[in-house]
């Protein structure tokens, strides 16, 4: 069994930063205060193809204190069951995807809580060949399937359907799903099926090796289809404001200003970059 990515890590210091795009904050999601984003999808999105990107950085100190951290889910699917992305302590800290009662565990291991990961998840089920109907990239990484369920072409997943989606929450609002991690940099792409170079690049780090660092996928691509968003939490009064021109935004929910950080995948926690 291999774990890959290994979370980005603050290097103080501007001129020793190895990349050009800086992302200036984050939101900070607790579980304690049950604060999460909520979002209606319109009509007119695609349930066979989109890509989610965003940065993530656990906060769930002391072993955390949940067995599950709900990323991401939709409203209840025509089986009973919803949509989700979650971070599952119970199997290993692997992030497991769901669609459609089928189900996949992803082949790493994400235990750090003091840096940052990038999660690329791509649903693309017209795509012909199975293994790249759902994939997941963490840290520039295409990861390996672990645990799956088969999954049959041009499935309509529930995600991006004209549902109400979570950020943060479960699609119940439980209160012991709810998630304690900072998300940062998160688009959602109607329609397009874009592997983790969109959104990052690996670049050669600070005495030695290589990390992982974001660059700017608005500039340089910018698709974001009809129900796409852009989501940089840069409006500490408005948290969940859509930056991508499609105005697509979400009803936050026991989230003040004091939920704006500074800290990011390329500023740290005193905002300094």
């Amino acid at each position: 069994m291999s774990f890959f990515g290994d979370p980005f890590h603050f290097v103080s210091g501007a001129a020793s930063f190895p990349f050009d795009f800086q992302i200036e904050q984050s939101a900070r999601f607790t579980r304690s205060e049950s604060s999460y984003l909520s979002r209606t999808k319109q009509s007119g999105g695609s349930t066979r193809t989109w890509t989610l990107s965003f940065w993530v950085k656990f906060t769930g100190v002391a072993g955390f204190d949940s067995n599950q951290y709900y990323l991401y889910t939709s409203k209840n699917n025509a089986s009973g069951s919803y949509d989700t992305i979650i971070f599952d302590i119970d199997s290993e800290s692997r992030l497991y995807y769901q669609t459609n009662n089928k189900y996949m565990k992803f082949d790493a291991s994400l235990t750090d809580t003091s840096g940052w990961y990038h999660v690329v998840i791509v649903h693309d089920s017209n795509n012909a060949t199975a293994g790249e109907r759902r994939e997941m990239w963490l840290n520039g990484t295409d990861l390996g399937v672990n645990e799956e369920q088969s999954y049959a072409q041009n499935s309509d997943s529930a995600i991006n359907g004209n549902s109400v989606h979570y950020i943060a929450a479960r699609q119940d609002n439980s209160a012991s799903h709810y998630g304690d991690f900072y998300l940062a940099e998160m688009h959602f792409v109607d329609g397009y099926a874009y592997d983790a170079t969109y959104f990052g690049e690996s670049k050669d780090a600070p005495g030695g090796g290589s990390i992982w660092v974001p660059i700017d996928y608005k500039t340089n691509t910018g698709n974001y289809g009809t129900t796409g968003y852009y989501l940089k939490f840069e409006n500490s009064g408005s948290l969940g404001n859509d930056s991508s021109g499609n105005n697509n935004d979400w009803t936050v929910h026991n989230m003040g200003a004091d939920h704006q950080m500074a800290d990011s995948p390329t500023f740290d926690d005193a905002g300094s970059g």
